[in-house]
């Protein structure tokens, strides 16, 4: 019997492990990758995530791995205009990192803390009983009094348990793959608003750049082949996919369930702030558990959105419309100021 069960070995399940492990508690973790391993994600990691990091212990070991501290942000409108806005500078600054780097040392951190990790193992079933879970999986069946789903927007346990809404007509589709940086990328982001949805390149370490593309499933040959032809592409390139990328919100906490990261809340990807969500909210997510306090969990969830869900809005409406975002290229070349306040509420510490 376990005291807690997590699904899912990204940021916000091995966070919540490695700090229910480290004060004492009996923790299982599932994921049914073999890691490292790579997922479709924008590799930045916002200073929001920096608190957590430090309370892990881990903060080093990010900062030792392969990295780029990222200075600015290009954006791009349709009619190829661009206006930079610097990032705030900081000894605690935006990173540019590559989830399988990432990944790969919280989830160590979490085995070394005690944290039972099970890799290459699906969730198959779940039942609930009056004092524990039933969890059945293709590597065996394990008990635990507390179930935390930290298995993304396509949450396994979600769907197990039918509480998964349902998809949103024409949802969008989200393209990522690596390659050698371009020239001229440097340290900064670069955000492209095309007509069909928008790209998104940023500069990971080693000389490695991440692209992510975002469209509606109609454009997304015709996205992906100019993407291809831009940074000359072979066109047997690795791409990686991810659907959807809008979901409703589901309650973070119930019954000895608790959801972290995009399997309670999906964020925007042009926000770059998914990681920094899931790590500060599989911290919250422990310290409640360990306190046997759930509605402490839910009050902290719920501040950790507060105030920030209008930049989610404004950036998905950006995407959605790209004459929308080429309007808000101008704006900021005409209110530079305006623009860099706007920044530095997106990226804060």
């Amino acid at each position: 019997m376990f005291d807690v069960a997590i699904i899912g070995g990204g940021p916000g399940g091995t966070t919540c492990a490695a700090l229910c492990a480290a004060s004492g508690s009996r923790v299982l973790l599932l994921e049914r990758s073999r890691f490292p391993r790579e997922k479709v994600c924008g590799d930045c990691l916002n200073p929001l995530a920096w608190d957590a990091l430090d309370k892990l212990g881990v903060s080093g070991e990010v900062l030792c791995s392969p990295h780029i501290k990222l200075e600015g942000v290009r954006f791009f409108g349709l009619d190829g205009d661009s206006l930079r806005v610097p990032l705030p500078t900081s000894s605690r600054p935006e990173l540019g990192i590559t989830r399988g780097r990432l990944d790969a040392i919280l989830l160590q951190n979490a085995r070394n803390k005690g944290a039972d990790i099970q890799e290459e193992t699906t969730l198959t079933s779940i039942k609930r009983h009056a004092s524990h879970w039933q969890l059945d999986s293709d590597n065996g069946s394990f008990s635990a009094r507390e179930l935390v789903a930290a298995d993304g927007r396509n949450s396994s346990v979600a769907r197990l348990l039918g509480l998964l809404p349902p998809l949103l007509a024409n949802e969008r589709i989200g393209l990522q793959t690596h390659f050698h940086s371009p020239d001229g990328l440097h340290a900064d982001i670069e955000l492209h608003f095309l007509r069909e949805g928008y790209a998104g390149l940023a500069p990971v370490g080693e000389g490695t750049a991440n692209l992510c593309l975002v469209s509606r499933s109609r454009d997304l040959k015709s996205i992906k082949a100019a993407a291809i032809q831009k940074y000359e592409l072979p066109e047997k390139q690795t791409w990686r996919s991810i659907t959807p990328l809008s979901r409703a919100a589901l309650l973070p906490t119930q019954e000895s369930l608790w959801l972290v990261g995009d399997a309670a809340r999906v964020v925007e990807p042009f926000t770059g702030e998914g990681i920094a969500y899931a790590i500060r909210s599989g911290a919250l997510c422990a310290e409640a558990i360990l306190a046997r306090r759930p509605e402490r969990y839910l009050a902290a969830h719920r501040d950790l959105y507060k105030g920030r869900l209008w930049v989610n809005q404004l950036a998905r409406a950006a995407c959605l419309y790209p004459e929308l975002g080429t309007g808000f290229v101008r704006f900021g070349k005409v209110f530079p100021q305006a623009l860099r306040l706007l920044t530095r509420k997106v990226v804060r510490s």
